[in-house]
């Protein structure tokens, strides 16, 4: 595992957090910011806290605050003690770097469980991830790649800091974890989970550093409420991420691993082959079907 410095913390966090905030709670009015204009903000607060488990989730995040990464993620596995059921595992190298693309279907509980099923065969992995987790933890730099989902406070400086933490991994040949679509999936009239668009990094990534890529299938959905607020509101839906990591103890994930594509099997065009990576992660390997490019003829 990589020995790293936990990078120093957000100013704006160092503040708030020196005024009595709880980093759980910042992370959570970043995600409501329209919701906690309202008047009734308070009446919202006092009545979706405990739903969606505001206080489990500071007591988690303030038990793994000052873990390495390895610890802070073994201490997140042991609370959700995940039924992890892995097929394909062999078509992993135990050495060498090697890009794992998985599907998205619930967030943070996700890379959990990719965490479990990686975890004895690969200790070196590390996941591309949203930057939020090495403000909860700032170990976790050890085992995460911080990436700024949020296109507002995406910075020329982030943007290098993501850069150059990925090429570090992929120079170290590590076991790299990566959920190309940045998003979850959602579920479409017939109650089927549609995979989101892909981003093209995961194709650009595997050419530069001419490293394999291990398409992955995960099957696991988050809860109704989930899908619920996703209708109803969007700030809703995006403040219930601690409640769909913690409602996740002992629940079933099944995670398939397909064989390994080459990466000059990707062809030229990262976005042509992004879109067959996805297609083939989302339904070619839960069906057991062959790599195909369909740009390659």
């Amino acid at each position: 595992m990589r020995a790293s410095t936990a990078p120093a913390r957000d100013p704006s966090d160092i503040e708030a957090l020196a005024g009595g905030k709880h980093i759980v709670d910042i992370l959570i009015e970043e995600r409501a910011k329209t919701l906690i204009k309202s008047r009734f903000w308070p009446l919202y607060r006092a009545v979706l806290y405990p739903l969606l488990q505001e206080p489990r989730a500071r007591k988690m995040s303030e038990a793994i605050d000052g873990l390495s990464g390895r610890a802070a993620m073994d201490h997140v596995s042991s609370i959700l003690s995940l039924d992890v059921r892995k097929s394909g595992l062999e078509h992993v190298p135990e050495s060498g770097r090697v890009i794992i693309a998985s599907v998205h279907p619930t967030g943070i509980a996700d890379g959990v469980a990719m965490f479990d099923a990686l975890k004895e065969k690969r200790p070196d992995l590390c996941f591309f991830a949203n930057r939020d987790a090495i403000r909860v933890a700032p170990r976790l730099a050890e085992v995460v790649i911080p990436v700024e989902w949020v296109i507002e406070k995406r910075t020329r400086a982030r943007s290098r800091e993501t850069l150059v933490e990925a090429k570090k991994a992929f120079t170290d040949e590590r076991c790299v974890i990566l959920f190309p679509s940045g998003r979850l999936a959602y579920m479409d009239e017939n109650k089927n989970l549609i995979e989101r668009e892909w981003l093209t990094s995961v194709a650009i990534f595997a050419r530069k550093y001419d490293c394999a890529i291990i398409p992955v299938h995960i099957k696991a959905r988050n809860s109704w409420l989930y899908y619920w607020f996703w209708k109803l509101n969007s700030e809703l839906r995006d403040i219930t991420l601690f409640n769909e990591l913690l409602n996740k103890r002992g629940k079933r994930y099944d995670i398939v691993f397909g064989p390994a594509i080459a990466p000059d099997a990707l062809g030229d065009d990262p976005v042509e082959a992004t879109k067959a990576l996805r297609e083939h992660a989302a339904y070619g390997v839960p069906a057991g079907a062959a790599w195909r490019n369909l740009s390659l003829g």
